[in-house]
């Protein structure tokens, strides 16, 4: 099931950026692309895109059109892939998108998943920021999310399983017991803008008045794990990220006076968008592994302290077949 030719040319603009690339995506000349988008700014009587040398933008017009149409377009597919599993047994695909933290989460739930519904395929279509995520699933990329920190608030929100955020090093770096300003001093090793995680981790700098003096950024958790376990440095990471590492020695925790970070992680899936079975399914699997009794087990096998400390006033510190590709998606 499709919108109409001229709505599924400018859904294509909209996703792309540029006329060529929308008519690559859709198999068809670029004259007919805009033709296509002429004819539905005739008929809406308003200007949808700015034609630019190099990139078309979107007009404030053409961005809340399109936020609809991409919307019914993903909800035409959704009903696609559904109506196959009203009278059966789960079947067909499923796209996720995952922060590079709540891409730990999958693993156990998708051993649940996968035994209860063995003829779904799942694609973690993408693994990047917290902000990547959120695009993807605005953009009907990927069915659902999971995400660090708050979620974006068009989109629907459930809060999975409580994450602390605590810092490693390598082991000889981890024995010194460091205060905030020898903190200054070490080189601190993280993800690059638009993580969730970095952002906390900045905000609790601020509040600790922490300004350190060397930084870099990789592009995913791996990278900075590796370069941390060499001896370069320390990071601040989800917990959950490094439950191999410390379990093995190859990581340990440092102790940082002050130091105590938690937030979520988080579900999040387009608004007013109904899932679809097969979504569903693996969302009631993430919340039965995620479940307060699993969070009990994991925190009895391997406690986590970062030091005391006291809430953040920036919200950020609260008590309260499988495929995968890293990136598939325009973006940073």
């Amino acid at each position: 099931m499709q919108v109409e030719a001229r709505l599924r040319a400018f859904a294509a603009l909209a996703r792309q950026g540029s006329f060529s690339a929308a008519a690559a995506e859709l198999v068809i000349s670029q004259p007919a692309v805009s033709k296509h988008v002429a004819d539905l700014e005739a008929e809406l009587g308003t200007k949808l895109v700015t034609r630019g040398p190099r990139r078309t933008e979107l007009t404030r017009a053409g961005t809340f059109v399109a936020e609809y149409v991409l919307r019914a377009e993903a909800i035409l597919a959704q009903a696609e892939r559904g109506v196959a599993t009203i009278d059966g047994d789960l079947v067909g695909r499923l796209a996720v998108g995952a922060s590079g933290n709540g891409m730990y989460l999958i693993p156990r739930a998708l051993a649940l998943y996968h035994r209860a519904h063995p003829a779904v395929a799942l694609d973690v279509i993408m693994v990047g920021t917290t902000a990547e995520i959120v695009d993807a699933v605005r953009a009907h990329r990927a069915e659902i999310g999971i995400v660090g920190g708050a979620a974006a608030p068009d989109l629907e929100a459930e809060r999975l399983v409580e994450d602390e955020i605590v810092i490693v090093a390598s082991p000889a770096i981890a024995k010194r017991r460091l205060t905030a300003r020898a903190a200054e001093e070490l080189t601190w090793v993280a993800r690059e803008e638009g993580s969730a995680t970095r952002a906390a981790v900045e905000a609790a700098w601020r509040d600790m008045g922490i300004s350190p003096k060397r930084r870099l950024s990789f592009p995913s958790w791996e990278g900075v794990k590796l370069t941390v376990a060499e001896g370069l440095g320390v990071t601040a990471i989800s917990s959950h990220a490094v439950e191999v590492e410390l379990a093995a020695g190859t990581l340990a925790l440092v102790r940082l006076p002050g130091w105590k970070v938690r937030r979520h992680l988080t579900l999040i899936h387009a608004r007013d968008v109904p899932l679809t079975p097969v979504a569903q399914g693996f969302v009631e699997a993430l919340r039965a592994a995620w479940t307060p009794k699993r969070r009990g087990e994991q925190a009895s096998r391997a406690p986590l302290r970062g030091g005391g400390g006291v809430s953040t006033k920036h919200g950020i510190r609260t008590t309260p077949q499988f495929s995968s590709a890293r990136r598939t998606a325009p973006g940073r």
